[in-house]
Parts: structure tokens; C-alpha cells; sequence
């Protein structure tokens, strides 16, 4: 059976950014996170963090281009930036022992949450191919699919850290600030290869 074209486009939009987005691969990091949390503050914290991401994200849309082109800067900065954002925040904590990372509660939906990890160098820079080559419109929608079903893995990682148990979340949350690292490194390493490979052209 042949999708219609508008579904066929549909799917082109969501697919890429179903796997920038990752929302499977945000619940050990949101665990890691919010391990000490109430259900109540991680409830609110899903909300804050998704919100801003969409936020983002859409002004990102709109905007991303002109201000690159007014501050004069490529997304090749954007992506190191995001790297050394996200390395110093996983360094503090591991060398930090039962120390999170970011220490107000109140700032890990937005930092580093919403940013950059959810709404990151790699979400951002698909939604400006994909605004270019498919539409606001259908960007935007695929951004809103893509955000719901990431809110609702989410949301239900207060049922997982209750069966986890405390002990496992805190071993998960050291884990996780070192898989943050890696990120963190292949952010910077990618940005800075791109810049080297554009300096030779």
C-alpha cells in the first residue's frame, strides 16, 4: 500500500528527529539526574524540560539562521560549546562525590536538560535542514510528535526509579555523568573535525 504524499513527507520529518530527539535514550540520563527527586519535582521538572526544549527548538526554527549569520558563528561552534557545556557539568559531578551535577534542583529542566541535551546541537541543526527542505509547518508538527512521545517515556520514569531502588539510581547516576562525558567529547570532537575539514576547503 503507497502512503500519500503528505504522510510519505510526514514520515520523512519525523523519522530524523525521532532519532536526535532519542527519548528512549534520555530516560537513564533523566534518571541519573533527578535520581534524588521526588516524584512531584521530576512530574515538574518532565514538564519545564520538555516545554523549554520545545521552545527552543521552534525559535531555533525560525530564528537559528539569522542570529549564526549576526553573531558570526556556524554550527560547528554551536556543537563545541554544547560539548564543553555538557563535559563540565558530568567533571563536577564526578569529582563531586553525592554531589549532582547542577546543584538547584530548579535548574536541571532547563540546564543541562532542556539544553543541550534535548533541544542540542544535533535536534537544532535538523530542525533548520528540515524547516529549509520540508516545510515550518511540518517541522513543527513532527517536533510536537516527537516531544509528546519523549514527555510520556519520561513521565514514567517514576515508576522505574521506584522499582530500580535508590542505591541502583545513585550507581546509574555516576554511570550516567560518564556517558554524558562521551557525549560531551564526541560533541566537541565532531564540531572541531567539521571546522578543520572546512578550514581545507
Amino acid at each position: 500500500m503507497t502512503l500519500p504524499l503528505w504522510a510519505h513527507s510526514l514520515l520523512e520529518t519525523i523519522l530524523p528527529l525521532f532519532v536526535t530527539v532519542d527519548a528512549f535514550g534520555m530516560l537513564p540520563i533523566f534518571l541519573g539526574l533527578t535520581g534524588g527527586l521526588s516524584a512531584a519535582d521530576r512530574h515538574r521538572i518532565t514538564f519545564e524540560a520538555v516545554s523549554a526544549a520545545t521552545l527552543i527548538a521552534i525559535g531555533f526554527m525560525f530564528l537559528g539562521g539569522a542570529i549564526f549569520n549576526f553573531l558570526g558563528i556556524s554550527v560547528n561552534d554551536f556543537q563545541i560549546a554544547g560539548g564543553i557545556l555538557l563535559l563540565v557539568l558530568a567533571v563536577v559531578d564526578l569529582l563531586r562525590p553525592g554531589k549532582p551535577a547542577v546543584d538547584e534542583p530548579f535548574l536541571v529542566g532547563l540546564v543541562p536538560l532542556a539544553t543541550p541535551l534535548i533541544a542540542g546541537p544535533a535536534t537544532l541543526t535538523t530542525v533548520l535542514v528540515l524547516a529549509r527542505t520540508k516545510g515550518y509547518a511540518m517541522t513543527t508538527l513532527s517536533l510536537a510528535i516527537n516531544f509528546g512521545i519523549l514527555l510520556a517515556v519520561l513521565m514514567f520514569s517514576t515508576h522505574l526509579a521506584r522499582l530500580i531502588g535508590v542505591k541502583v539510581l545513585s550507581a546509574i547516576s555516576k554511570l550516567v555523568m560518564v556517558l554524558l562525558a562521551a557525549i560531551a567529547v564526541n560533541f566537541i570532537r565532531v564540531g572541531i573535525t567539521q571546522v578543520l575539514f572546512e578550514m581545507r576547503k
